[in-house]
């Protein structure tokens, strides 16, 4: 007799502490932009923010160690820590640039700083595609990767004609990323998305 297919419900509280962190931290730039607050006095905003993200990585901990030695066990392994690196090469940067304020060739690797993190997060999603045994949820992680890539030309493109059109503020490109990673939070509950 064949055993049956493990059954992973989907995610909910790991969905909740990213829906949650996003809010927060766009709440944040809302409020330090609407009260002027600058430098320094954003951190407070940020704390709620960071907490949510504090949940969030625990959450995606306690998924992992309920399937380990799996592919998605493996993924959260890497994107974990990729994400604390994030934020600490965000804060490195913002810092460096404005208690030193480097110039040239060091202001383009200051700016960079942050890039290595992200980058890392993509090559995690090519290998959780790469290493994923099961055929079914590999294809399962490529529609939802294809999912979240779509939304995210959709809002940019869209953005990208407001903006052109001088009826939307500028989004600097990044938010790209932030747009795709969105879209692969929202993906499983999408009617293609779902596992």
């Amino acid at each position: 007799m064949i055993a049956p297919e493990p059954i992973h419900p989907f995610p909910w509280r790991i969905c909740a502490a990213a829906a949650l962190f996003t809010v927060l931290m766009v709440a944040a730039a809302v409020a330090a932009n609407i009260f002027t607050i600058s430098g320094d006095g954003k951190l407070p905003l940020m704390v709620p923010g960071l907490l949510a993200l504090g949940w969030l990585i625990w959450e995606a901990m306690r998924l992992a160690r309920g399937v380990p030695g799996s592919a998605i066990a493996r993924y959260i392994g890497r994107v974990v820590p990729l994400m604390i690196a994030n934020i600490v090469t965000v804060v490195a940067a913002i810092t460096i640039q404005r208690e030193w304020h480097p110039s040239g060739i060091w202001a383009v690797l200051v700016a960079l700083l942050p890039a290595p993190p992200l980058i890392g997060f993509i090559w995690a999603m090519g290998r959780l595609l790469v290493e994923e045994a099961d055929e079914y949820l590999r294809m399962v992680h490529a529609r939802r990767a294809l999912i979240a890539a779509g939304f995210m030309l959709v809002i940019t493109t869209v953005w990208g004609l407001l903006e052109g059109s001088g009826l939307a503020p500028h989004a600097p490109a990044y938010a790209a990323f932030i747009l795709w990673n969105l879209g692969l939070l929202l993906a499983p509950i999408l009617p293609g998305g779902r596992a």
